[in-house]
């Protein structure tokens, strides 16, 4: 453009070099089998329940449940009440995390808040964790601990709010099983009040979970290190069939009062991914210090996602909520899990009619979705 004696170039667009990301060994593999043309293919990466025809599958609680909602004459699209989301979901999946007798509710001692699903949950831990852990506050240099076998987003969680990570030791290639032995005495050495990420049950990618007695021992040394836990629980129902034995090392964690939070999603155990059903749990030391946690998480929420989204955790209350609606989807849990188990006696025996040499007990050994 020509003014007077003066040429003024376009001015180049100021996101023109924005640099090209680099996405988890995970993506890349996911491109690959899209791109593979072999009709014998097989996904094995997705960590979603589907039919043995490699179909969607809802839950038939599920089903129940939104039937039910959508014959509610008093449902409507309204704003939920609250930033930290929905109350009733709120309080009937802390009920089933935590049991009805826990000590953390019935002394109003649990900080919560919805998320949008195990991410959200995280990020939002994450998040909070970074503003107001006092250990770290002073030291920020600190490390958050991972297990070096993990879901591939945990280290892009807590690197994305400037924590620093770094790697336990968790599963032996050998045994193909939780390395207890060199897990615990890594917890020893690392700095105590460390904050360490851990997956309650269906452990992904491993499908290998602490024992109960492990599960004891690993809580006194978080008790003896002064360690803070954050628990992840994305599997609940796919271990044991049963949730409350899934849940049981939370509640392991309330009883020998050891500071923890826990991010859940409901997308697994009630079949709703794509309806990002999230809870971030917080047991806190007093009635008091809940109600500042919990006004510190509304600012959270108003900062980055405003109101939750209802429908999902709907489901998940109504469901929850109504004993005989949640006795099926008991059933229907256990009937997964079962389910899972069997496609695992499948593969063993046709891994062992190509191969009779190697050991493959560990494929029926381990549990839940992954391998």
């Amino acid at each position: 453009m020509e003014r007077g004696n003066t040429v003024q170039k376009a001015a180049k667009h100021p996101l023109a070099d924005v640099p090209e990301g680099k996405l988890e060994s995970l993506n890349a593999l996911q491109a690959a089998f899209r791109l593979d043309a072999r009709p014998g293919k097989a996904d094995l990466m997705c960590g979603v329940y589907q039919t043995r025809g490699g179909k969607s599958y809802v839950l038939p609680s599920v089903k129940l449940a939104r039937e039910k909602l959508f014959n509610d004459s008093n449902w409507e699209h309204e704003y939920p009440s609250s930033h930290l989301g929905e109350a009733e979901f709120r309080n009937t999946s802390a009920r089933l995390l935590f049991g009805e007798q826990s000590s953390v509710l019935m002394e109003n001692r649990l900080s919560s808040m919805q998320a949008l699903g195990a991410s959200g949950a995280c990020h939002m831990g994450a998040r909070f964790l970074k503003m107001h852990y006092g250990p770290y506050k002073s030291n920020p240099e600190r490390k958050v601990y991972i297990p070096r076998e993990t879901w591939v987003n945990h280290p892009n969680v807590f690197q994305d709010v400037r924590f620093d990570t770094a790697g336990l030791p968790y599963y032996n290639f050998v045994t193909h099983r939780f390395d207890f032995k060199q897990f615990d005495d890594a917890l020893k050495q690392i700095p105590t009040q460390s904050i360490i990420v851990l997956q309650v049950c269906g452990n992904n990618p491993t499908g290998c979970d602490p024992s109960p007695d492990e599960w004891q021992q690993l809580a006194h040394t978080f008790k003896a290190m002064n360690h803070f836990a954050f628990l992840d629980l994305s599997y609940p129902g796919f271990a044991t069939g049963n949730v409350a034995d899934d849940c049981a090392p939370i509640r392991l964690f309330v009883d020998i009062d050891i500071p923890f939070l826990v991010a859940v999603t409901y997308g697994k155990c009630f079949g709703l991914y794509g309806e990002r059903v999230g809870h971030l749990c917080m047991p806190m030391p007093t009635a008091e210090s809940a109600v500042r946690a919990d006004q510190q998480m509304k600012l959270l929420a108003r900062a980055e996602t405003g109101a939750q989204p209802r429908f999902g955790a709907k489901l998940v209350s109504i469901t929850l909520g109504d004993s005989s609606l949640k006795k099926i989807w008991e059933e229907d849990l256990r009937g997964l899990a079962q389910d899972l188990m069997d496609r695992r006696k499948t593969l063993k025996s046709e891994l062992l009619k190509h191969d009779t040499l190697r050991d493959w007990s560990f494929v029926t050994n381990q549990t839940g979705m992954f391998l």
